[in-house]
């Protein structure tokens, strides 16, 4: 029994020196509109903190709106060293130095910058990980989305989510479909004052949400008379709806966010195109969401995530980022309000 015992303390003692105690860092999620960033931050005491709501500068608000896909053009033997330098210091150091960045980047980075500093402010101590959240994925969005974070010095935790996708997992049912049963499509609309975006989801065994492919895409922006592009794209999905389903008939939920949902108009038009559906969990409290419902969702993931041995022993952070920060020291517990 004592030997027994010794060798639990030593494995013990194994284990803890492997795995050293984990400060159970809160989980901070950015989204990024068209218009505007959204900064949340999940915390270990299961506290959810809408943090600030940033409007990005003309030139941010452009290039959101661009249709450009193509690659940033090639860097130069300049940039390429300079590149490799920078990246040898900390990111403290470094993170206001935009010589050599695209204009792009640079606008998205600025308000990054700012979402970060607020949260830094809450918190009382710097961050070094973020999830991200884009209303639009497009490949070249999502590389300068990616590249404005990592000169901040900030690590990604989760790949990037789609704006929709984050909401329709905030708001998902609380039960799902059996087994062997069909999965359950789920309407997510966002309607803001710039912009509308119709994303047509499922809900399958396990409460997996999937996007229908061809059915999720991108804000619809800057459209002259926006309320009658709305009923005309909802009229499309509902009439020309994917194979295997029957719209609306067949909706299983309804999701609407976005800072503009309560407009008047847009209700009724939605009224009107839903008519006779009776959706079983329609309830106000999900029909009509906050706009930091789905990057409060995401900050939740994050921190899950986080919260593992691995990601603290494994897990990437810029150069002295961990050492400036409360967030990450052995013995510091988790900042809570």
């Amino acid at each position: 029994m004592r030997l027994s015992a010794l060798h639990f303390l030593a494995f013990t003692s194994l284990a803890a020196a492997q795995y050293p105690s984990r400060p159970r860092a809160p989980g901070i999620a950015f989204r990024l509109t068209h218009d505007y960033g959204v900064a949340a931050i999940y915390l270990e005491n299961g506290t959810s903190v809408p943090v600030a709501q940033v409007y990005g500068s003309p030139g941010y608000q452009e290039f959101m709106r661009k249709n450009n896909t193509s690659a940033s053009p090639e860097a130069s033997k300049f940039c390429q060293l300079r590149s490799q330098a920078i990246d040898r210091l900390p990111s403290a150091a470094t993170s206001k130095i935009d010589i050599c960045r695209n204009a792009d980047v640079i606008h998205t980075k600025a308000l990054l910058s700012t979402l970060q500093a607020a949260t830094e402010s809450y918190l009382g101590t710097n961050i070094c990980h973020a999830a991200l959240i884009l209303d639009d994925v497009s490949k070249h969005k999502v590389n300068v989305a990616h590249e404005a974070l990592a000169a901040l010095g900030l690590y990604q935790v989760l790949p990037t989510v789609q704006a929709s996708k984050s909401f329709a997992l905030a708001h998902r049912p609380k039960d799902a479909p059996a087994f062997d049963e069909k999965p359950w499509p789920v309407l997510v609309i966002d309607f803001s004052i710039h912009w509308f975006n119709i994303g047509l989801y499922t809900i399958g065994e396990l409460g997996i949400v999937d996007p229908v492919e061809g059915y999720v895409r991108g804000p619809t922006t800057d459209e002259e008379n926006q309320l009658d592009a709305l009923r005309d794209t909802l009229s499309h999905i509902f009439a020309h709806p994917p194979a295997d389903m029957r719209l609306p008939e067949e909706l299983r939920h309804l999701i609407v966010y976005g800072d503009d949902a309560n407009n008047d108009e847009f209700r009724r038009i939605l009224a009107a195109a839903l008519r006779n559906v009776q959706l079983p969990t329609q309830q106000t409290r999900n029909v009509l969401s906050s706009i930091f419902d789905g990057p409060a969702y995401t900050a939740y993931t994050a921190h899950v995530r986080m919260d593992t041995p691995e990601f603290e022993t494994h897990a990437p952070s810029a150069f002295g980022c961990k050492w400036r920060s409360k967030l990450y020291s052995e013995d510091q517990t988790e900042l809570s309000t």
